[in-house]
């Protein structure tokens, strides 16, 4: 039997949690990227700084070379003069220069260390690499011990070579102020950090509408299996009414044909009670009267069962107009409707046409008439029971039972057309579960239209013929 516990859907407090989660871990992967082109940024420009004192030594180093025509074993001599004049742009607070066997030459301005560059530099600039550091909250005194410039300095190592010539002639250290660097660094950051906002922004935007689509589906599925599940428990409910009307069924034929008899024997010596002017014989004669209205019913009732038993057996093949039925279900709830001094009104059955099958109509008179004789017991002395037939638009037709009493309990409402527990003392609690079973079989529909205060009301819808 399906879990009778409703299915969880995904809440509004867990989807927006998933898209703050997805905004964050978006936000971390471009927060990580642009750090990334940043660093990369800076790279180039320090390899650039570098590269272009790289081209200026080796362009005044060359120019020198020609001026003062020196043989190549006097080169080192006019690397001091390249550099020197290299240090005269625009920018450079000190240089020092080294010879290819990384001995100290010179330095501007002097006095200055003669700290040869470290091993691993030495390498890379052997090697033609360029080196570039940027320091960015050191100042020229701090370096060198002159200078009141503010801090920030990038400390650049270039090699010297002649165009044309692999050998190295040495290489020289330049501290060039930060200034134009850091500017620069501070123009490519704010167009990063605004590129990235912008783009986690939308993006954030559309991972906001995927979310957005995404739990869209998933609710929808989920109300799909939802009123999947729900249909199955009412499958599941109806099938074991269904096994249980059933088996009631097989039960109640074989009660009726076991009663037939002994009913009839009944309602003769009932008869046999009173005079020939129908007057009891007997002192209790309310007593008896109401003994034998009882026992005429249920010799009716069972008569009518095992009618429509028989011609579901035999495959009887005859068709009922709407007054007839009427007519027949007026007939046999008319007396008990006198009895209890409540008024029985037929309404449109002259005016209703179209015929029934005769089995749907026997079982539908079966509804009917169960559906009234409940309605004339609900209803006080002096009321009414109003029996209303209508053809339907679509075809087939449509029959209305009210009463004048005070309609439904709650609990019955509650479960409506199932086995419970009656309210009425001599009641089976079974009578409209049969009722709807006994519709399902004619393939019409019974549901209830109305319970208040003033009564209550049922409708049941018999489909077009084919």
């Amino acid at each position: 039997m399906p879990s009778s516990h409703p299915i969880p859907s995904p809440g509004r407090f867990a989807s927006i949690g998933v898209f703050a989660l997805t905004v964050l871990v978006f936000a971390g992967g471009i927060t990580g990227l642009t750090w990334q082109l940043r660093a990369g940024l800076r790279e180039q420009i320090f390899r650039r700084e570098a590269d272009r004192m790289a081209a200026v030594v080796s362009m005044q180093l060359e120019l020198s070379a020609v001026e003062m025509v020196l043989p190549p074993e006097q080169l080192p001599v006019a690397l001091l003069f390249a550099v020197l004049k290299a240090s005269k742009f625009s920018g450079v607070v000190g240089v020092r220069v080294f010879d290819a066997s990384r001995q100290f030459c010179a330095a501007w301005p002097v006095p200055w260390l003669e700290t040869p560059p470290a091993d691993e530099d030495w390498v890379k600039l052997v090697g033609g690499a360029t080196l570039a550091r940027l320091h960015a909250n050191v100042s020229a005194e701090e370096v060198i011990g002159l200078g009141s410039l503010r801090p920030g300095l990038l400390e650049t190592w270039v090699p010297v070579r002649l165009s044309g010539n692999d050998g190295l002639l040495g290489v020289a250290q330049f501290w060039i102020s930060a200034e134009g660097p850091l500017a620069e660094f501070a123009g490519h950051d704010r167009r990063l950090w605004t590129q990235a906002v912008t783009a986690w922004l939308a993006g954030s935007f559309v991972i906001g509408l995927a979310l957005h689509w995404a739990f869209r589906r998933i609710e929808a599925a989920h109300r799909a299996l939802r009123a999947r599940t729900e249909d199955l428990q009412r499958a599941n409910r109806e099938l074991v009414l269904t096994a249980k009307t059933s088996a009631l069924g097989a039960v109640t034929a074989h009660l009726m044909h076991e009663l037939k008899n002994p009913l009839a024997g009944l309602e003769v010596f009932m008869a046999g009670q009173f005079d020939a002017e129908g007057r009891a014989e007997l002192a209790s004669g309310e007593e008896l009267v109401a003994a034998s209205a009882l026992t005429r019913r249920l010799r009716t009732m069972v008569t009518d069962v095992v009618e429509v038993l028989r011609d579901e057996q035999m495959g009887a093949t005859f068709e009922l107009s709407a007054a007839e039925m009427l007519g027949a279900v007026a007939a046999k709830v008319q007396g008990e409707a006198k009895q209890r001094g409540v008024a029985l009104e037929v309404v449109g059955a002259a005016e209703v046409g179209g015929v029934v099958s005769g089995r749907r109509a026997n079982l539908a008179i079966l509804v009917i008439r169960n559906l009234l004789q409940n309605a004339i017991e609900a209803t006080p002395a002096g009321g009414a029971v109003r029996l209303t037939s209508a053809q339907r638009a679509e075809g087939g037709l449509e029959f209305l039972i009210a009463d004048g009493g005070p309609g439904l309990p709650a609990t019955v409402r509650a479960s409506l057309f199932q086995p419970c527990a009656s309210s009425k003392p001599s009641g089976s609690g079974v009578g409209l579960a049969l009722s709807y079973q006994l519709a399902l079989k004619a393939d019409g529909v019974l549901e209830l239209v109305k319970s208040d205060e003033r009564g209550a009301c049922f409708r049941l819808v018999l489909p077009a013929e084919a």
